[in-house]
């Protein structure tokens, strides 16, 4: 009976240490969704006119609560031949708010080189980036026709 009530022990103290080793997921922790937003235009573009347009922007992606402009590469879905994008820098200057607190700062940004329309409809593509995990973030260019 010894035996017994000391296997039935030894057997509950097993189970319940290997259910208290399971990976605990830490409630309300956001570590994947990611955000994007240009320099002015929030996080949408301006509408490109039909004659066509080079426009660049500052790109800033976060990920999740914790990564702050994380490294992107950036590409237009479908590959349409009327847009291009190219990864580029972007300069600004911060004006400060006490004596020499002003600098100039460098930012990741893009450069979006759209054709002249002369189908003769209004058009749309979607810029994606890409970050290092694979996930992603678009956002809609348009022109007008």
């Amino acid at each position: 009976m010894k035996k017994i009530l000391s296997s039935l022990i030894i057997a509950a103290s097993l189970v319940f240490s290997l259910t208290s080793c399971e990976k605990v997921e830490m409630g309300g922790a956001d570590l994947k969704t990611l955000s994007l937003s240009y320099d002015l235009d929030g996080n949408t573009l301006p509408t490109i006119p039909s004659e066509g347009q080079v426009i660049t922007k500052a790109v800033v992606i976060n990920q999740g609560g914790v990564n702050r402009d994380v490294e992107w590469e950036v590409s237009v879905d479908n590959a349409p031949s009327w847009v291009k994008v190219e990864k580029t820098t972007v300069q600004n200057h911060f004006n400060g708010t006490y004596g020499g607190d002003d600098c100039d700062i460098t930012l990741k940004g893009v450069t979006i080189t759209v054709d002249a329309n002369d189908s003769g409809a209004k058009r749309s593509a979607v810029i994606r980036y890409t970050v290092a995990d694979g996930s992603s973030i678009s956002t809609m260019l348009t022109q007008s026709k």
